[in-house]
């Protein structure tokens, strides 16, 4: 059975509603716009829905108001124009009667969350009679709420992870060549594993932002104060000494800060005091052409400090390009997906992905657990 045909029931759904937020407002909503087709398609059968997600890294046991759900309830209740009862604390067991929608309190709060705790994944499935995962960006975690419920309830994939997983699967059968990944971000540990194994996938590979900058600084180039990882040098270093090495496209110009102003800088010209905030417009160009060359194209992170202007030129060039081309692509992470909104790109991509991690861990072949479960 889908969930399309669940009706009548009181379902438990795990969203990912980890959006970024500046006190009590929500930033971007891109997360929470993602979950309604699911939550409308499970109202519109006559279920009764309790929604449980994570917000920032909370240390368990401890309430953090800043990272509470509560701005993410009231939201999602003017969206979808009902009152929610908003769960501060885990109940004994949930009455449904006067709600269609309820919302649980961060369930990283909660001890043994994040270590799949059996006795708290029994209490968390207690409350409903089926178990509705959509949320892709979490789908590589083993926790309570991600995995540990779907051993004591019938599991059933939301509409939103049924588009992900479909379009991912796409790219990686189709294997339409050339293919481009684009991997970028201040994560270095977290995406170092997956380059190696996905430089054997495509034909190229474009780093940005302090990934591009370990690497630069492993080949033995001088990149001054810019954000990097000096742990993680030999691992690159081993990386470069590959076969599929010659893949990943190096730019020849960066955009650094002199005396408080953007400066385009040759990349064998910077000097110990720099610091990179973007990739040069040469560069710029290169990774254009490669782009309007290429007929699928995965893409996970901003190519440069997006915080500040100007140094989201090469970002906001990227989106454009890749829009313009019409091939097929699709992005992951949530400091990417932003801009794509900002410049109102969002239709002319394949699939905008609510996972980071999980997104890269699935097309690199990797292991997720709940995946298993949802037989999709």
């Amino acid at each position: 059975m889908s969930l399309e045909k669940i009706e009548a029931k009181k379902i438990l759904v795990r969203f990912d509603f980890n959006v970024p937020m500046d006190g009590n407002k929500i930033i971007n909503d891109f997360r929470i716009k993602q979950s309604l087709a699911t939550i409308y398609k499970l109202l519109e059968n006559n279920n009764k829905i309790l929604i449980a997600s994570h917000l920032g890294r909370p240390i368990e046991g401890q309430y953090d108001e800043s990272l509470s759900l509560k701005p993410v309830c009231d939201y999602l209740s003017m969206i979808v124009d009902k009152k929610i009862k908003f769960f501060d604390r885990l109940p004994d067991k949930i009455d449904f009667e006067d709600y269609q929608i309820s919302m649980l309190e961060n369930v990283r709060f909660n001890i043994g969350e994040k270590k799949c705790n059996k006795e708290l994944s029994k209490k968390i499935s207690s409350y409903a009679d089926c178990f509705v995962f959509d949320a892709f960006g979490v789908a590589h975690r083993r926790e309570c709420t991600t995995y540990g419920v779907s051993k004591y309830l019938k599991t059933y994939p939301g509409l939103n992870i049924k588009h992900e997983i479909f379009t991912i699967n796409k790219l990686i059968k189709e294997n339409s060549r050339p293919m481009t990944i684009i991997i970028s971000g201040a994560k270095v540990s977290t995406k170092l594993v997956v380059i190696k194994k996905l430089l054997k996938k495509c034909d190229y590979m474009i780093l940005g932002g302090g990934i591009l900058n370990t690497f630069l600084k492993a080949k033995g180039y001088e990149i001054g104060q810019s954000l990097f990882e000096e742990v993680l040098i030999d691992e690159a270093k081993s990386i470069l000494q590959t076969d599929d090495a010659f893949k990943i496209i190096f730019p020849t110009d960066l955009t650094c800060e002199v005396n408080s102003k953007a400066k385009n800088i040759e990349l064998t010209a910077l000097s110990e005091k720099d610091i990179i905030y973007d990739i040069g417009n040469k560069s710029i160009n290169h990774i254009k052409d490669i782009i309007n060359k290429s007929s699928s194209i995965f893409w996970n992170g901003p190519l440069g400090y997006i915080e500040k202007k100007p140094y989201d030129k090469g970002t906001i060039e990227l989106a454009k390009v890749i829009a313009d081309h019409k091939c097929f692509s699709i992005v992951g992470g949530g400091d990417t997906l932003p801009i794509i909104e900002n410049l109102n790109l969002q239709e002319q991509y394949s699939c905008l992905s609510t996972g980071g991690g999980s997104l890269l861990t699935y097309l690199e072949g990797g292991s997720l657990p709940i995946i298993k479960e949802l037989n999709i």
